[in-house]
């Protein structure tokens, strides 16, 4: 009798949700990252993030939305949001970040044009705030 093969999760198929405490350790690590990213003048995406952070697992989406939420929780008054500067696509705003920017305090408004020129402005400051600080 042979063995029945393992199950791997298909590319669509959505990982289990993860623990608040490794949550928390994940966006410990995600920051500094992501300032560096900042710094750099550039975005990001979940996929280059995974191969800068190489133990992070496949994420469920609720869980990205999560981690960009705990990124920039505790940041200082006026800092611009780093959780902008992860994209998807083609350099195209996180669809999440609407929502992850309205838990933060900062208006989004409610129509896509808005939400785009608050993403492309938090990228702006982003870069300009993290452009000469050092780590």
């Amino acid at each position: 009798m042979s063995a029945a093969p393992a199950h791997r999760p298909s590319r669509f198929e959505q990982p289990a949700l993860l623990e608040s405490p490794r949550l928390y350790e994940i966006a410990t690590g995600l920051r500094p990252l992501l300032a560096d990213t900042a710094r750099a003048g550039a975005p990001t995406s979940w996929v280059l993030i995974r191969k800068r952070l190489p133990g992070l697992p496949r994420l469920h989406r609720d869980d990205e939305c999560v981690l960009l939420w705990l990124v920039d929780e505790d940041r200082q008054d006026g800092e611009p949001l780093l959780a902008a500067l992860v994209t998807v696509g083609n350099r195209q705003m996180h669809p999440r970040f609407p929502a992850v920017a309205e838990q933060l305090g900062l208006s989004c408004q409610a129509n896509t044009a808005q939400q785009q020129t608050t993403w492309s402005y938090e990228v702006l400051k982003a870069h300009q705030h993290w452009r000469h600080r050092r780590q």
